[in-house]
């Protein structure tokens, strides 16, 4: 049932997970950032991927720990510690030189926002429009980290222009609002118990699996980023990523790996797509499609077809790759959101860690990315004394494309695997509270 209560959730998810999604997607950055040394630079622009990877795991870790205690201080507590030590680290970086270490307060950052993500998951994740706000808040920093000015030339092997306009996300406004309203939950929900709406087995599944698919992904992008790469590192790389991605499906309980591996499957087309920046203008455009896609999975879940769908994006991506022409970029751009937002929608894990999880696997690095230049991976470019906030452009070949979907189709097999040996029957009637959500997936 909709309630008053369940809005303010779905807002405070919104708003929380959006602030967590940008402290680990972008480079830690301050008015002072330009007039850092190329070393700091370069030090920030190499830990970027490693910081993305930790607040990734963190954010698992604390989804499990809090959903295993099963109380409500626990999460909210979690999370209320995690923007306070975000808005700590802010203030001090407003206020430091610099010869201030960019990469420790981006390394800080990233841990806050994985203590916040996880937290709020176990906080709120309970009906519809939790899940709903949630999902959508996590989705859309993405669409804003690629959305703001990044800070490098058209070039990207071109140094780093003298001065810049300051890319200060998640802005300072923003960490207070989410502290206020994390507060409010925390002090309304502090003697509730009994948080988690299921039953679930192996709680240490989720992290078992995010640390084996994270480090993977990390490793493999930064081996093919650190040489040229020929058919059969790809092609090794292709199969590494398939098969942790399968074991990492298959730790988890029920078809709960189903979220993971359309997040792996999404994550390998999205990195093959995205281009080097948003317009602007586009990106509320984006967001209002992420929403419709959420709403059209609860609506109608379809994991199968949410694979093929991105499967037929890859393809097309790869036949098109030649073409950046602005109405073929807002295509594509387009499609990818409403499917992204779609393949979160319909997936229904039954354990909430597995949510975090999937957004975890879509944050981190992945390794089409790396196969789209030399020296790039994660949401960072390495060359000289420059870095940026997203990938550098994209390559003319299609290469990146194809390579998404071998891993795209290996997900899919997976997935017809585990619906095959993960039958579901017998599931035990649920609460109330929780029957807006879809079933299993």
């Amino acid at each position: 049932m909709r309630t008053p209560h369940a809005a303010v959730e779905m807002v405070t998810a919104f708003v929380s997970t959006l602030v967590a999604g940008m402290s680990l997607l972008l480079p830690i950055d301050f008015a002072w950032s330009s007039e850092s040394t190329p070393l700091q630079l370069d030090m920030l622009a190499f830990s970027v991927p490693r910081a993305i990877a930790m607040g990734a795991i963190i954010a698992v870790l604390v989804a499990v720990f809090a959903t295993t205690v099963n109380h409500a201080l626990a999460a909210w507590g979690t999370a209320l510690a995690g923007v306070v030590i975000m808005l700590i680290n802010h203030l001090a970086g407003h206020g430091a030189s610099p010869v201030a270490p960019l990469s420790t307060l981006n390394f800080v950052d990233s841990i806050a926002g994985g203590m916040l993500l996880g937290g709020i998951a176990a906080a709120v994740l309970r009906g519809r429009m939790q899940v709903f706000g949630w999902t959508l808040g996590a989705l859309t920093s993405f669409v804003i980290a690629a959305a703001l000015p990044a800070a490098h030339s058209a070039n990207p092997y071109e140094p780093v222009p003298a001065h810049w306009s300051s890319v200060d996300y998640p802005p300072l406004w923003l960490i207070e609002v989410t502290l206020v309203l994390v507060a409010i939950g925390t002090l309304v929900n502090r003697r509730r118990s009994g948080i988690e709406r299921r039953a679930f087995e192996l709680p240490m599944a989720p992290i078992v699996a995010g640390v084996l698919y994270i480090g993977a992904a990390l490793l493999g992008s930064q081996w093919l980023a650190g040489q040229n790469v020929n058919g059969t590192d790809i092609v090794l790389a292709v199969a590494i990523t398939a098969v942790t991605a399968t074991i990492a499906a298959m730790l988890l309980p029920r078809r709960d790996g189903t979220l993971v591996l359309l997040a792996v499957a999404l994550s390998s087309v999205g990195s093959a797509i995205v281009p080097t920046q948003v317009p602007g203008w586009s990106a509320w455009i984006l967001v209002a499609l992420l929403a419709l896609g959420i709403l059209l999975g609860f609506r109608y879940p379809a994991p199968l077809l949410a694979m093929a769908a991105l499967a037929v994006l890859a393809v097309a991506g790869a036949l098109s790759s030649g073409d950046h022409g602005r109405l073929h970029v807002a295509a594509i751009g387009a499609a990818l959101a409403l499917i992204a937002g779609f393949s979160f929608g319909c997936a229904a894990p039954r354990y909430n860690p597995t949510r975090v999880l999937g957004v975890a696997i879509v944050l981190g690095s992945s390794v089409v990315l790396a196969t789209r230049g030399r020296g790039e991976f994660g949401t960072a470019v390495i060359g000289g004394a420059h870095w940026s906030s997203a990938p550098a452009p994209m390559a003319q070949s299609a290469g990146a494309y194809w390579v998404a979907l071998a891993i795209t189709v290996c997900c899919a097999l997976s997935l017809l695997a585990l619906r095959h040996w993960r039958k579901v029957t017998g599931l035990p009637r649920q609460p109330v509270e929780s029957e807006e959500l879809p079933g299993d997936s």
